[in-house]
């Protein structure tokens, strides 16, 4: 296994989940390009978003839907050049409440796509 690219990876991903949790005043803003490529695309069970634009739309509807949720991912495996997380998502005193996972890629150091599985009971 490429324990750099692994490294990369978790970095990526732990960046990617505190803007789709939402950044706090005391914490590191992370901006969008930071972390994604201007191509980056989120492939979830309504539809893909592609581009700033989109996603950040797409953030704000998962946060709109689900206030006061926050993800809680587990350590990145990687996969020859394939990466996936699996997350809760849910309120504090439920923080898995939502299971699912997210499988992804990496280019030129951001984060280029993100596949959105959600686990149904």
């Amino acid at each position: 296994m490429n324990m750099s690219a692994l490294l990369v990876a978790q970095q990526l991903i732990d960046k990617h989940f505190v803007i789709w949790n939402g950044s706090h005043p005391d914490q590191q803003v992370t901006t969008f390009s930071e972390v994604y490529t201007d191509d980056f695309f989120v492939a979830d069970y309504a539809d893909v978003a592609t581009g700033f634009q989109n996603v950040a739309a797409l953030i704000a509807r998962v946060q709109g839907e689900h206030p006061g949720f926050s993800f809680t991912p587990v350590p990145v495996t990687w996969n020859h050049g394939l990466g996936r997380v699996t997350w809760g998502y849910g309120p504090q005193e439920n923080p898995n409440l939502i299971r699912g996972e997210d499988i992804f890629t990496v280019r030129d150091g951001r984060l280029a796509s993100l596949w959105v599985f959600i686990n149904t009971p």
